[in-house]
């Protein structure tokens, strides 16, 4: 055999043998598809499924989520409407009991459109992200609306109001405002996991974003419970415009030591979300006996200083709080109760993501 019937048949068994692309790394460029598969793009590894694009659907939900962040982005302005229009747009608002609101609505703006935009140019981090997140939303949102249920905040005291209001009109503004919280805490978040968790959706991210991110070096629901260690830390720092009062185990921390008490908690919780990231067995210990110590003196602190007396040590306005009494919601609030809940629920979860904090866990796991 020549030179050159040996380069031929190197190249042809070069030829013949599939692209390696692995579970974690995707093909570096696009296979050709068939008019009659132009929906499905065929990864080129042995044994390797196929997929059908959703980079549609991608665009579809990525403009969803820029919509969503504008609308959190309104409602900043919104807020802040009875202070400059005067008592017709309702009671006088304290701007600096808005502030941890509002941070938390601009928090979310620029979160979604970021997520949005990433989404629509089919990012690996946006899906993971945006998975993580739609299941942190569904979660507090069926929490919060149970205990709306349970406690009968809904619906409002009309007749403690002075409003006359017939009865079948109390019913339909009942169904009304179920249905809106039943299409904001379960139907928005159900449909972005049920997209993103699409196994189709994952593979044409990895197609789209073949380079290893941020959020493929840890599981995402531990990556859940870093964010939420994340956002526990700016929330404690939007909190400070409140002035510095904390409930802390039967009474209301003031002053200098509660400043005090509330940048540590700031910096532990800072710290945390990153070794936690890290899955560091420290952050998942320090984590439980944290929210063991918060949740107990939450209880304990409600169970003998009602919400009007925090309120008023909050600085909000008297005449708010006088409307907030009339509704009859402070009234229904049991507070130790909805801290309880929580408690366990949060409880609950770390206990379940404890088997990733052990060695040789496997990275990028969706649940």
């Amino acid at each position: 055999m020549n030179n050159n019937e040996s380069n031929d048949s190197s190249q042809a068994d070069e030829s013949a043998k599939p692209e390696n692309i692995g579970s974690e790394r995707p093909a570096q460029s696009l296979p050709s598809t068939t008019a009659a598969d132009s929906s499905t793009v065929r990864y080129q590894s042995a044994g390797q499924p196929q997929f059908k694009d959703r980079k549609t659907g991608l665009i579809v939900y990525g403009i969803l989520q820029i919509i969503m962040g504008f609308f959190c982005a309104i409602l900043i302005p919104l807020m802040l409407l009875p202070r400059f229009v005067g008592p017709a747009a309702g009671p006088p608002m304290n701007v600096q009991t808005l502030v941890p609101t509002m941070g938390m609505y601009a928090l979310l703006a620029v979160l979604l459109v970021c997520l949005g935009v990433g989404s629509i140019f089919a990012r690996r981090w946006a899906r993971a992200l945006t998975l993580v997140l739609a299941w942190m939303w569904l979660a507090a949102g069926s929490t919060a609306l149970l205990m709306l249920v349970l406690l009968r905040l809904i619906p409002f005291d009309f007749a403690a109001q002075g409003q006359q209001i017939p009865p079948q009109m109390v019913m339909i503004i009942q169904v009304v405002m179920l249905g809106t919280m039943g299409f904001i805490y379960f139907f928005l978040p159900g449909i972005f996991i049920v997209f993103y968790r699409s196994k189709h959706v994952k593979a044409t991210c990895d197609f789209q974003d073949p380079h290893v991110r941020w959020t493929d070096q840890c599981p995402l629901p531990v990556l859940a419970m870093s964010l939420m260690l994340g956002f526990g830390a700016i929330s404690m720092i939007f909190s400070m415009s409140y002035g510095f009062v904390f409930p802390f185990f039967g009474i209301l921390l003031k002053g200098v030591p509660c400043g005090l008490l509330v940048l540590t908690m700031t910096l532990l919780l800072a710290y945390l979300a990153w070794a936690t990231y890290r899955l560091k067995i420290a952050a998942w210990w320090t984590t439980l006996i944290f929210y063991i110590t918060f949740g107990v003196s939450s209880i304990i602190t409600f169970s003998r200083i009602g919400l009007m007396e925090y309120y008023r040590e909050l600085n909000f306005p008297e005449e708010q709080l006088r409307v907030m009494k009339q509704t009859g919601i402070i009234d229904r609030m049991n507070m130790p109760l909805m801290f309880g809940v929580s408690f366990v629920v949060f409880v609950a979860y770390l206990l379940w993501v404890r088997r990733y904090f052990v060695a040789g866990s496997v990275p990028n796991v969706d649940s």
